[in-house]
C-alpha cells in the first residue's frame, strides 16, 4: 500500500489531511508523489500524520513508495486514480473500477509497457487483501 492508497482507504485527501494534521500540503504532496520518502520525515511529522489517520507510525513506515507517474502508461495511472477515488467515495461501482484497473495492468504488461515484476507488484498491492 502506498501513501495515496492509505489516504483513499481512510476516505481523505492530501488537502484534508494537511488541515487536520497541521502538516503543510506541499510536504504531504511530496510523500504522495514519491518525491520524498516518508522515512526522511521527522518524528513530529510522522506522529501528526499517524494521529490524523488513526494508524501507527510503523504502518506509515511500511508504506510502499509510489510509482512515478512517468513510469506508468497514462491509461494505467488513470485507472489507479479512478480506483482510489472509488474507494474514497464508497462508490457502488467499485467492482467496475477494480475490473478496469486489473484490465489496465494486463494490457500494460502484454503490450510490454510495464515489466512483469511491476504488473505483479501492482496486482499484489490492489488485489491481494
Amino acid at each position: 500500500m502506498t501513501f495515496l492508497d492509505l489516504l483513499a482507504y481512510k476516505k481523505t485527501t492530501v488537502y484534508a489531511l494537511s488541515k487536520k494534521s497541521g502538516i503543510p500540503k506541499t510536504t504531504l504532496f511530496d510523500f504522495a508523489s514519491g518525491k520524498t520518502d516518508i522515512l526522511e520525515c521527522t518524528g513530529k511529522t510522522l506522529l501528526a500524520i499517524s494521529k490524523s489517520l488513526n494508524v501507527t507510525i510503523e504502518e506509515l513506515l511500511s508504506l510502499e513508495k509510489e510509482e512515478a507517474k512517468t513510469l506508468l502508461p497514462p491509461f494505467l495511472y488513470d485507472s489507479i486514480k479512478d480506483y482510489r477515488k472509488s474507494i474514497r467515495n464508497d462508490s457502488t461501482l467499485i467492482d467496475c473500477y477494480s475490473d478496469q484497473l486489473n484490465s489496465s495492468i494486463n494490457v500494460a504488461e502484454v503490450e510490454h509497457l510495464i515489466s512483469k515484476e511491476q504488473a505483479d507488484r501492482l496486482r499484489k498491492r490492489y488485489f491481494e487483501r
